[in-house]
Parts: C-alpha cells; structure tokens; sequence
C-alpha cells in the first residue's frame, strides 16, 4: 500500500454520521476515504454555499448513488508530518440533499451575508440586487482552469473501485 499524502481529520458528527451509514455504504465510504488520504481517487467539486468542498457518490446495486461524502482539502495543522489533509465535513443520504443541509450547517454557510439591521423590504432589494449582478471576469486572461480532479491525484492511474 502506498504512504499517506494527506492528513485525515473529521468533524465529530460526521463521525456519528458514517457509524449510521448502512453496512455496506459505510464499508464504501471508508474505502473513498482511505483512496483520498492516499491520493488515489478524485472528489467532485461543489459550487455555491459549499464552495471550496468536494462530494464522493456513495451506494450499491440499484442506490448506486443514493449517499454523499462532503469532503474539504485543506492545510493541515503545523504539529502534523502533512502539509494538507481531507477533512470529512459530513456523510449521508441525498435524499432531499440531507448531507449539503448537513454539511452548510457544521461550516457556518447557511445564509448569505447580508448587513445587520435591514428591514424585510431592503432585505429583498439585496437579495434581488445580487442575483442581477454578474462577477466581472479576472483580468489578464480567460479565467481560472477548473478541474474535478482533486489535489494530489496522479492523472496516470485508474482509481480503485469499491468492493
């Protein structure tokens, strides 16, 4: 077996979150894990509130894709011998997106920061206001290149497959 190129640390309920998981999902999900630390698998990038994190597609048989690990890449702490680490933020269902829901509370990401003290009406225009408004592209080029692979994993090889 190859050595580790990641840290691993969790968030403690998504500990208790994994021991609900089905036998076998679980079997699974420990498996992904095991392929992230090692640099061997790659994780989905999420947009909007869970930008910055990373899903793994858990299930068997006909629920192949029934369950979700949301999954940071970040930097480790100094004490530790890595330099990064995957931070598992939460495991779960899809179903009616239980594992974002999950994963937006435990990072703090459950709104939008908007200015303290506005009445329900500003409230809106704000609302209103930022979904009209278009991010301006960097300058100096197209933009960044964005990739579903995640950090650390060899383009070379297959990733392994759950038993």
């Amino acid at each position: 077996m190859s050595r580790a190129k990641f840290g691993f640390a969790a968030h403690p309920d998504a500990i208790a979150d994994l021991r609900q998981l089905p036998d076998s999902v679980r079997d699974q999900a420990l498996l992904h894990l095991q392929d992230l630390v090692h640099g061997e698998r790659v994780a989905k990038r999420l947009e909007g509130r869970l930008e910055g994190c990373h899903k793994i597609y858990l299930g068997v048989g006909d629920q192949w894709a029934s369950h979700r690990l949301v999954v940071q890449f970040r930097d480790a702490p100094p004490a530790t011998k890595h330099a990064r680490e995957v931070y598992l933020v939460a495991a779960g269902p899809r179903l009616d997106y239980a594992v974002y829901r999950s994963a937006q509370n435990r990072l703090g990401r459950t709104g939008l920061n908007l200015p303290t003290g506005l009445g329900p009406a500003e409230e809106a225009r704000v609302h209103a206001a930022r979904a009209r408004s278009v991010r301006p592209a960097p300058a100096g080029g197209t933009g960044p290149a964005y990739t579903t692979a995640s950090p650390g994993y060899p383009s070379n090889s297959a990733p392994r497959r759950a038993r």
